[in-house]
């Protein structure tokens, strides 16, 4: 009977570690400046538009649409929609118009140091869109930090502790998340990381490279 309990312990194991995944909520992580940039873009492109129409440069404003749609556009694809998205079973690298599916099993090393970086199955993805703050760490979970920009007190003994609290910052959470799901235990997904095009905005740009091609054109 001893015997039959014990193993029976694994799978209330496993079945621990695969309540925790699924309990884990789908985090969305930006770059803090994408957005505003992006925003800032389309306003300047926008009031360029109506301050050459409400001037009667109508023919102007005809020949710079095309251009302003097109810087509009890449904006898009670079600045607003690029970001990385972790949930229980991986990480999802959205960088415009490629995307790239990254499950934990995978996964190898993540790095940030200008940019996330992550190692998985041979191959090193970098996110366009996660946050990447001054300060850098690499291989894992191991921090960087210039301790001479920190204010610090002397302690009698010679020794200094810092008066700074600990902040978590998005990427300290993107590394936490994949070390969460090793100790979890890493759902096998037959080693496979899924990169597909995003075709949609990838149609869109050929419709507006068409349309100002035109423009010059005619």
């Amino acid at each position: 009977m001893k015997a039959s309990k014990e193993k029976q312990y694994p799978a209330q194991a496993d079945c621990s570690a695969s309540t925790q995944r699924s309990a884990r909520r789908a985090r969305t992580h930006r770059s803090a400046s994408g957005r505003p940039v992006a925003a800032a873009a389309w306003a300047a492109a926008a009031g360029t538009l109506c301050w050459l129409v409400a001037s009667g440069e109508t023919r102007a404003a005809m020949d710079a649409a095309p251009w302003l749609v097109l810087a509009s556009w890449v904006v898009y694809v670079a600045q607003w929609l690029p970001c990385l998205r972790v949930d229980g079973d991986g990480f999802t690298l959205i960088n415009g118009l490629r995307d790239h599916r990254i499950p934990f099993d995978t996964v190898q090393d993540v790095e940030v140091r200008f940019a996330v970086a992550v190692r998985a199955a041979g191959k090193k993805y970098v996110s366009w869109g996660a946050p990447t703050p001054p300060g850098s760490f690499e291989s894992g979970f191991a921090h960087v930090s210039d301790l001479k920009s920190r204010p610090y007190s002397m302690l009698p003994s010679n020794e200094r502790f810092n008066h700074q609290p600990t902040v978590s910052t998005g990427r300290d959470e993107i590394a936490k998340a994949w070390q969460e799901a090793r100790t979890a235990g890493l759902r096998s997904s037959d080693g496979t990381v899924t990169s597909t095009w995003n075709r949609p905005m990838i149609a869109l740009g050929v419709v507006v490279l068409l349309w100002v091609t035109a423009a010059q054109l005619f």
